[in-house]
């Protein structure tokens, strides 16, 4: 960031943005001064505002598709391993929530088919989410496609999360059954990102 604020008050775009030398100097050090601070605050046991922890890791898409027949990732231990050893502490996995439900994928997904439960579907979500966690990593489970609301295209939505009542019971119950299957984990080992990129969108299927 600090870098390219150079590059863009330096020679490379003097047309748009000319080289004005005391402001350039004054915005650096206001920079760096407030960089110091934050530093020292830290230094001196404080903390900066809402910190985050300095994860690092994968996106691991084993259960990104709403079909499990289309599955085109299998993560294996082996490489929870690799990422273990090479210093990584981090996984989320982004859920299609048909993809652990037992329903007729030959036809139109049906409000009532949401509540279809596959266990050995969930099962498998579970394992390798306590896997990595047995591992030492940190596993955010994210509802990538929850009931009645995807930002991609590509799969008929029975409903709309943001007007339907019975997608947002659909969802409570999604989470509840999460949250009891994770019950025995802290908030170091899992966390739940509820929902990707939510959004109002009128049409959930357009």
């Amino acid at each position: 960031m600090f870098t390219w604020t150079l590059l863009r008050n330096s020679q490379y775009i003097p047309e748009k943005l000319p080289m004005h030398r005391r402001q350039f100097v004054r915005d650096a050090g206001m920079t760096a001064l407030a960089s110091l601070a934050g530093i020292r605050a830290v230094a001196a046991g404080g903390s900066m505002p809402n910190p985050l922890p300095r994860w690092k890791g994968f996106n691991l898409l084993d259960f990104f598709m709403p079909d499990p027949a289309k599955r085109y990732q299998f993560t294996t231990v082996e490489h929870l391993q690799w990422m273990r050893d090479w210093g990584f502490d981090f996984i989320r996995l982004p859920m299609a929530y048909p993809y652990y439900l037992d329903i007729d994928r030959t036809t139109p997904i049906a409000p009532e088919d949401a509540l279809r439960f596959d266990n050995r579907r969930m099962d498998e979500i579970q394992q390798l989410a306590e896997t990595a966690i047995r591992m030492g990593m940190h596993v955010s489970l994210n509802l990538h496609r929850a009931p009645g609301y995807c930002i991609n295209a590509g799969f008929h939505e029975p409903y709309n999360l943001w007007k339907d009542a019975a997608a947002r019971e659909a969802f409570y119950l999604h989470w509840r059954n999460w949250a009891k299957r994770f019950r025995a984990f802290s908030p170091q080992q899992v966390s739940f990102d509820l929902l990707n990129e939510p959004s109002m969108r009128e049409d959930m299927n357009n």
